[in-house]
Protein backbone atom coordinates (compact mmCIF):
# COMPACT_ATOMS: atom_id res chain seq x y z
CA UNK A 1 0.00 0.00 0.00
CA UNK A 2 1.25 3.38 -1.07
CA UNK A 3 2.43 5.58 1.67
CA UNK A 4 -0.36 8.46 1.32
CA UNK A 5 -3.29 5.62 0.64
CA UNK A 6 -2.34 4.16 4.44
CA UNK A 7 -2.52 7.93 5.72
CA UNK A 8 -5.54 8.46 4.29
CA UNK A 9 -7.03 4.75 5.43
CA UNK A 10 -6.05 5.16 8.81
CA UNK A 11 -7.09 8.96 9.22
CA UNK A 12 -10.54 7.41 7.97
CA UNK A 13 -11.05 5.29 10.96
CA UNK A 14 -9.31 7.43 13.62
CA UNK A 15 -12.10 10.25 12.45
CA UNK A 16 -14.84 7.68 13.18
CA UNK A 17 -13.98 7.65 17.01
CA UNK A 18 -12.91 11.10 17.03
CA UNK A 19 -15.70 12.37 19.13
CA UNK A 20 -14.13 10.41 21.75
CA UNK A 21 -10.84 11.91 22.14
CA UNK A 22 -9.56 15.32 23.31
CA UNK A 23 -7.52 17.74 22.32
CA UNK A 24 -4.37 16.52 23.08
CA UNK A 25 -5.00 13.01 21.60
CA UNK A 26 -6.08 14.86 18.05
CA UNK A 27 -3.34 17.03 17.95
CA UNK A 28 -0.92 14.35 18.58
CA UNK A 29 -2.60 12.54 15.37
CA UNK A 30 -0.16 14.30 12.93
CA UNK A 31 0.39 13.02 9.06
CA UNK A 32 3.99 12.43 10.56
CA UNK A 33 2.86 10.42 13.39
CA UNK A 34 0.42 8.15 11.58
CA UNK A 35 3.39 7.53 9.18
CA UNK A 36 5.41 5.97 11.79
CA UNK A 37 2.48 3.62 12.89
CA UNK A 38 1.82 2.08 9.61
CA UNK A 39 6.14 1.98 9.23
CA UNK A 40 5.89 0.39 12.64
CA UNK A 41 3.43 -2.28 11.63
CA UNK A 42 4.70 -2.67 8.16
CA UNK A 43 1.45 -0.92 6.17
CA UNK A 44 -1.14 -2.96 7.85
CA UNK A 45 -3.48 0.12 8.56
CA UNK A 46 -5.41 -2.44 10.77
CA UNK A 47 -2.42 -3.05 12.97
CA UNK A 48 -1.49 0.54 13.18
CA UNK A 49 -4.43 1.86 14.01
CA UNK A 50 -4.66 -1.03 17.04
CA UNK A 51 -1.27 0.34 17.92
CA UNK A 52 -2.01 3.93 17.64
CA UNK A 53 -5.47 3.92 19.61
CA UNK A 54 -3.32 2.53 22.47
CA UNK A 55 -0.89 4.63 22.30
CA UNK A 56 -3.57 7.79 22.31
CA UNK A 57 -5.17 5.83 25.42
CA UNK A 58 -1.77 5.32 27.19
CA UNK A 59 -0.61 9.41 26.75
CA UNK A 60 -4.17 9.69 28.39
CA UNK A 61 -3.97 7.42 31.51
CA UNK A 62 -0.23 8.89 31.74
CA UNK A 63 -1.09 11.94 31.29
CA UNK A 64 2.27 12.85 29.21
CA UNK A 65 1.60 16.50 28.45
CA UNK A 66 1.40 17.09 32.19
CA UNK A 67 4.82 15.46 32.95
CA UNK A 68 6.93 18.91 33.90
CA UNK A 69 10.64 19.28 34.71
CA UNK A 70 9.39 20.32 38.34
CA UNK A 71 7.80 16.46 38.88
CA UNK A 72 11.06 14.82 37.40
CA UNK A 73 13.53 16.97 38.65
CA UNK A 74 14.00 15.10 41.86
CA UNK A 75 14.44 11.69 39.78
CA UNK A 76 16.81 13.74 37.13
CA UNK A 77 19.09 15.30 39.69
CA UNK A 78 21.93 13.06 38.92
CA UNK A 79 21.81 13.27 35.10
CA UNK A 80 21.51 9.01 35.15
CA UNK A 81 18.42 9.99 31.40
CA UNK A 82 19.72 13.40 29.91
CA UNK A 83 18.79 14.27 25.63
CA UNK A 84 22.05 16.51 25.10
CA UNK A 85 23.41 17.56 21.96
CA UNK A 86 22.81 15.71 18.35
CA UNK A 87 24.74 13.26 16.66
CA UNK A 88 26.40 13.13 13.13
CA UNK A 89 22.41 12.75 11.09
CA UNK A 90 21.69 15.92 13.66
CA UNK A 91 19.15 13.78 15.55
CA UNK A 92 19.01 14.77 19.18
CA UNK A 93 20.88 12.04 21.56
CA UNK A 94 19.78 10.52 24.56
CA UNK A 95 21.85 9.22 27.32
CA UNK A 96 20.82 6.79 29.37
CA UNK A 97 23.53 6.76 32.83
CA UNK A 98 21.99 3.76 35.28
CA UNK A 99 25.80 4.09 36.79
CA UNK A 100 23.79 7.67 37.99
CA UNK A 101 20.92 6.25 39.57
CA UNK A 102 19.45 7.66 42.69
CA UNK A 103 16.06 6.24 42.52
CA UNK A 104 15.82 3.09 41.77
CA UNK A 105 13.01 1.40 43.41
CA UNK A 106 10.42 4.82 42.68
CA UNK A 107 8.88 2.21 39.73
CA UNK A 108 6.42 5.45 38.96
CA UNK A 109 8.84 8.49 39.66
CA UNK A 110 11.22 6.70 36.66
CA UNK A 111 9.05 5.97 34.14
CA UNK A 112 7.51 9.80 34.51
CA UNK A 113 11.27 11.15 34.01
CA UNK A 114 11.59 8.65 31.24
CA UNK A 115 8.49 9.79 29.22
CA UNK A 116 9.42 13.61 29.97
CA UNK A 117 12.85 12.94 28.61
CA UNK A 118 11.38 11.15 25.79
CA UNK A 119 9.05 13.88 24.80
CA UNK A 120 12.21 16.16 25.21
CA UNK A 121 13.96 14.55 22.80
CA UNK A 122 10.57 14.41 20.47
CA UNK A 123 10.52 18.42 20.55
CA UNK A 124 14.32 18.37 19.71
CA UNK A 125 12.92 17.23 16.37
CA UNK A 126 12.57 18.50 12.64
CA UNK A 127 10.05 16.11 10.90
CA UNK A 128 10.11 18.91 8.01
CA UNK A 129 13.44 18.63 7.17
CA UNK A 130 13.86 14.69 7.53
CA UNK A 131 14.62 14.63 11.17
CA UNK A 132 11.95 12.00 13.41
CA UNK A 133 14.15 9.54 15.09
CA UNK A 134 16.72 9.71 18.52
CA UNK A 135 20.46 8.31 18.89
CA UNK A 136 19.80 6.51 22.15
CA UNK A 137 23.73 5.90 24.30
CA UNK A 138 23.44 3.55 27.17
CA UNK A 139 26.60 4.15 29.20
CA UNK A 140 26.74 1.14 31.23
CA UNK A 141 30.01 2.04 33.11
CA UNK A 142 29.70 1.63 37.15
CA UNK A 143 26.61 -0.94 36.10
CA UNK A 144 26.04 -2.78 39.22
CA UNK A 145 23.61 -4.70 41.08
CA UNK A 146 23.01 -1.71 43.39
CA UNK A 147 21.76 0.70 40.80
CA UNK A 148 20.45 -2.39 38.30
CA UNK A 149 17.08 -1.12 37.44
CA UNK A 150 14.32 -3.37 38.56
CA UNK A 151 13.19 -6.00 36.04
CA UNK A 152 9.65 -4.74 36.57
CA UNK A 153 11.17 -1.05 35.32
CA UNK A 154 13.09 -2.43 32.63
CA UNK A 155 10.60 -4.28 30.79
CA UNK A 156 8.27 -1.34 31.71
CA UNK A 157 10.76 0.90 29.58
CA UNK A 158 11.41 -1.16 26.92
CA UNK A 159 7.21 -1.68 26.15
CA UNK A 160 7.09 2.39 26.82
CA UNK A 161 9.73 2.35 23.60
CA UNK A 162 8.78 0.08 21.32
CA UNK A 163 4.91 0.78 21.60
CA UNK A 164 4.43 4.32 22.30
CA UNK A 165 7.53 5.64 20.17
CA UNK A 166 7.71 3.64 17.33
CA UNK A 167 10.08 4.49 14.31
CA UNK A 168 11.80 7.03 17.03
CA UNK A 169 15.19 4.33 17.12
CA UNK A 170 17.98 5.42 14.84
CA UNK A 171 20.34 3.81 16.61
CA UNK A 172 21.13 1.95 20.36
CA UNK A 173 24.53 2.44 21.54
CA UNK A 174 25.66 0.15 23.98
CA UNK A 175 28.87 1.08 26.01
CA UNK A 176 30.66 -1.31 28.32
CA UNK A 177 28.74 -4.01 28.96
CA UNK A 178 29.75 -5.90 31.54
CA UNK A 179 29.23 -9.75 32.71
CA UNK A 180 26.36 -8.39 34.86
CA UNK A 181 24.82 -6.69 32.18
CA UNK A 182 24.93 -9.61 29.52
CA UNK A 183 23.13 -11.69 32.12
CA UNK A 184 20.18 -9.10 32.47
CA UNK A 185 20.03 -8.88 28.29
CA UNK A 186 19.67 -12.23 28.20
CA UNK A 187 16.79 -12.41 30.02
CA UNK A 188 15.07 -9.31 28.50
CA UNK A 189 16.01 -9.99 25.15
CA UNK A 190 13.07 -12.23 24.20
CA UNK A 191 10.96 -8.86 24.97
CA UNK A 192 12.79 -7.05 22.06
CA UNK A 193 11.30 -6.90 18.77
CA UNK A 194 13.66 -7.84 15.66
CA UNK A 195 13.33 -4.23 14.59
CA UNK A 196 15.11 -2.86 17.46
CA UNK A 197 17.16 -5.54 18.16
CA UNK A 198 18.80 -4.62 14.51
CA UNK A 199 19.23 -1.24 16.02
CA UNK A 200 21.55 -2.37 18.96
CA UNK A 201 25.21 -1.39 18.64
CA UNK A 202 27.58 -2.83 21.08
CA UNK A 203 30.91 -0.70 22.00
CA UNK A 204 33.09 -2.79 23.94
CA UNK A 205 36.52 -2.48 22.25
CA UNK A 206 40.03 -3.27 23.98
CA UNK A 207 41.04 0.39 24.84
CA UNK A 208 39.66 3.36 25.26
CA UNK A 209 40.81 5.24 21.46
CA UNK A 210 39.17 1.42 20.13
CA UNK A 211 35.86 2.82 21.80
CA UNK A 212 36.20 6.18 20.44
CA UNK A 213 36.59 5.39 17.08
CA UNK A 214 33.29 3.60 17.19
CA UNK A 215 31.35 6.40 18.74
CA UNK A 216 33.20 8.67 16.13
CA UNK A 217 30.78 7.18 13.58
CA UNK A 218 28.04 8.09 15.16
CA UNK A 219 28.56 11.60 17.28
CA UNK A 220 31.39 13.89 17.14
CA UNK A 221 33.37 13.59 20.22
CA UNK A 222 33.40 16.82 21.50
CA UNK A 223 29.71 16.11 22.12
CA UNK A 224 30.27 13.26 24.57
CA UNK A 225 31.68 13.73 27.87
CA UNK A 226 35.15 12.15 29.21
CA UNK A 227 33.50 10.12 31.01
CA UNK A 228 32.17 7.97 28.11
CA UNK A 229 35.14 8.44 26.16
CA UNK A 230 34.43 11.95 24.55
CA UNK A 231 36.50 15.29 25.20
CA UNK A 232 33.66 17.21 26.58
CA UNK A 233 34.18 18.06 30.37
CA UNK A 234 31.74 15.69 32.85
CA UNK A 235 30.18 19.11 34.32
CA UNK A 236 29.63 20.83 31.15
CA UNK A 237 28.12 17.88 29.69
CA UNK A 238 25.55 18.07 32.69
CA UNK A 239 24.68 19.98 35.89
CA UNK A 240 21.17 20.40 37.27
CA UNK A 241 20.89 23.97 37.55
CA UNK A 242 21.55 24.54 33.84
CA UNK A 243 19.40 21.62 32.77
CA UNK A 244 15.97 21.94 34.44
CA UNK A 245 16.43 25.98 35.01
CA UNK A 246 13.78 27.71 34.28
Amino acid sequence: MAEAAGVASLRSMLDQKAPHYNSNQRSYCTDYTLKRYLHARKFDVAKAFNMLTATLAWRKDFDVESISMLKVRGNGETGKVVVRGADREGRPILFLRPGQENSKDDHDGNLKHLVYELERAVACMDELRGVGKMLVILDLQHYSMSNAPPMKTSRATLHILQDHYPERLAKFLIIDAPWLFQGFFKIISPFIDKETAAKLVFVNGKTAEAKREVLSKFVELNRLPKSIYGDLGDEEFFTADEYFRF
